[in-house]
């Protein structure tokens, strides 16, 4: 036992100081006995000869032990036991009942009302001192290991606000970083349309007048304006692609759903992949937030399929399911495991979308890959 109580760290100046024994006994001579063994065997010893003043006293400062008589006049032990097992200040403070009663009954009794251990009179001095010893003991080990308990919960208390509050300042810098990108993406958008779009409109015009007028000049020159012109078209097309996947302009002037279907055909006809889009509705009320954070998602999700699914059909869906909206990402590719911890940033990323829109997302890829998100709607009609 004082090898257990040595290997608690941090050991309370109360584990330093003798033990606080409070006797209970209207027998004089008991009392007296009692008192001079334990004094003299190093402990701290109070004494009360009746149950009233024993009560006051435990209330006032409870001991680590009681020894508490059964038969005394007025409240007698058990009832005394049962005050103190129904306070909070003294119901761990273990007792021993010291009683001349060999009856089973009175022992069973003794135990039902909480007491540790139980003493016949008349005592032999040497058991009392090993039954004190070993509740003494057992006690501040119990209370040590209560305080130990205490003391590691509230680290994890402290540990876990600390964690969300860093998760908290970690999301807002999640969003600051998701809007400047955002913001970043229109403005490269814009003037990728504006600008370069404008000038290579202009130069498709010139390369088509030059097609029309160079004919005296041979075949050859007809065949180098004709590859310009192509090349010209051909970078047109990829200028409004690449312009589009920055910010879908179509997002802002026609909504979600004709968003997400044009991104549906552009991704079948770049990858030769099926993929077939429906909705329930032709629009949903999503704030812009959440109206780039479905496209966001479902742009991701294809481009996952693209890059790594092998599959042959990719089925996108939308859904109101209350007020909230229901997007569906799924593909008949080869899967993978949702729950490895080696993932790539575009579905960390996805998940931080959704999340910091009080949104909900499952992935699933135990048969193909299957991407659900739930995102919150301004109300429950469409836009």
């Amino acid at each position: 036992m004082t090898d257990l109580l040595e290997t608690l760290p941090d050991t309370p100046a109360r584990a330093l100081r003798p033990a606080e024994i409070l006797i209970v006994d209207d027998t004089p001579g008991s009392l007296q006995l009692l008192n001079d063994l334990l004094t003299g065997a190093g402990y701290v010893v109070r004494v009360a000869s009746e149950a009233r003043m024993a009560l006051r006293s435990a209330r006032a400062r409870p001991p680590e032990l009681i020894l508490l008589d059964v038969r005394m006049p007025g409240m007698d032990g058990y009832e005394l036991c049962q005050h103190l097992k129904a306070e909070a200040a003294t119901r761990d403070v273990p007792v021993i009942f010291l009683s001349a009663l060999r009856e089973t009954g009175d022992k069973v009794r003794g135990f039902a009302l909480g007491a540790v251990d139980y003493i016949g009179k008349p005592f032999q001095p040497e058991e009392v001192l090993a039954r004190v010893r070993t509740h003494v003991q057992l006690y501040r080990l119990q209370t040590r290991l209560e305080e130990q308990v205490e003391q590691r919960t509230e680290q994890l208390r402290v540990s876990a606000r600390q964690l969300r509050e860093k998760r908290q300042r970690l999301q807002e810098l999640t969003a600051f970083l998701q809007s400047v990108r955002e913001d970043e993406r229109t403005s490269i958008a814009r003037e990728l349309h504006d600008e370069l779009g404008q000038a290579l409109t202009a130069l498709r015009i010139d390369v088509g007048w030059l097609r029309k007028h160079c004919a005296p000049l041979g075949s050859a020159v007809v065949e180098r304006a004709d590859a310009a012109h192509a090349l010209v078209d051909n970078t047109v097309h990829a200028l409004r692609r690449i312009s589009e996947g920055l910010r879908p302009g179509m997002l802002d002037v026609l909504g979600l759903c004709a968003a997400l279907e044009h991104l549906a055909g552009q991704f079948g006809e770049r990858s030769g992949i099926a993929c077939h889009f429906s909705a329930d509705r032709d629009e949903y009320a999503l704030p812009d937030k959440g109206a780039i954070t479905a496209f966001r998602v479902v742009q991701e999700a294809l481009t996952n399929v693209a890059r790594h699914a092998a599959a042959r059909r990719v089925d996108i869906n939308l859904s109101a399911a209350g007020e909230r909206l229901r997007i569906s990402v799924r593909d008949d590719g080869c899967g993978f495991d949702a729950e490895s911890p080696r993932q790539g940033f575009g579905l960390l990323g996805m998940r931080e979308r959704v999340l910091m829109l009080g949104g909900e997302i499952t992935i699933d890829g135990s048969a193909g890959t299957t991407v659900v998100v739930s995102l919150p709607m301004t109300t429950g009609e469409t836009a």
